[in-house]
């Protein structure tokens, strides 16, 4: 085995010692560097759904304003029972879907109905009046429902042309053998029955079929 000199084993153990220091500092270097995290793409931010825009309602094919003569015939007649006739009378206007009802709760005489049409463009006019139901021709019934009947007459708008007239009886409603209280503010049940009964007529008139029945 052949013998180093002095030097190079002193050179060896040199180089031993540098090679283990350059070791120890990659080591180092490596431990300290930082990881780069990774990016993270942007989250978009979530648009606001538009609200669906609600649909229009169709236009009505027929507008009916509805008017009562509270004065011609009876004094003592309750406001109530003249409410109750209008309301119901639109009310089963409404029923069909090509109708638009209003009411007018002023008074209205048949040459007033006759004006309102004459100023409308579209809307007809629709007339009542109560008479009395007794074969006498007394018109003073005391406030007494069981006594009055109802004509209507409708008026077409700009010409205030009549086109469709009639009557309706409390009567025709009545199950004599039953009698349906009504409330006070509502007026008399069978005579609101009449006017809806009224109602009926000028629908048919008009060949509107009303899609839901009120009972």
């Amino acid at each position: 085995m052949p013998k180093h000199s002095p030097v190079a084993s002193v050179f060896y153990v040199t180089l031993g010692v540098a090679l283990v220091a350059i070791c120890s500092l990659a080591i180092v270097a490596q431990s300290g560097r930082r990881v780069r995290k990774p990016e993270l793409a942007p989250v978009a931010a979530p648009q606001a759904t538009p609200s669906p825009t609600p649909a229009e309602k169709p236009k009505p094919a027929f507008t009916f304003i509805l008017g009562l003569d509270k004065y011609g015939n009876f004094s003592r007649v309750p406001l109530n029972t003249y409410s109750g006739v209008l309301r119901s009378c639109a009310g089963r206007l409404d029923d069909s879907p090509s109708v638009k009802a209003e009411i007018t709760n002023r008074d209205m005489s048949r040459s007033a109905a006759i004006q309102q049409a004459k100023a409308e463009t579209e809307a007809y006019v629709v007339w009542l009046q109560l008479h009395s139901n007794t074969y006498g021709g007394v018109d003073e019934i005391y406030g007494d429902p069981n006594n009055i009947y109802i004509e209507y007459r409708v008026f077409a708008p700009t010409t205030a042309k009549q086109v469709t007239t009639g009557s309706t009886f409390p009567e025709a409603y009545r199950n004599r053998r039953v009698r349906l209280p009504t409330p006070t503010s509502d007026g008399d049940y069978y005579l609101n029955q009449a006017a809806r009964g009224a109602a009926e007529r000028i629908l048919d008139h008009f060949h509107l079929h009303p899609s839901n029945t009120r009972p």
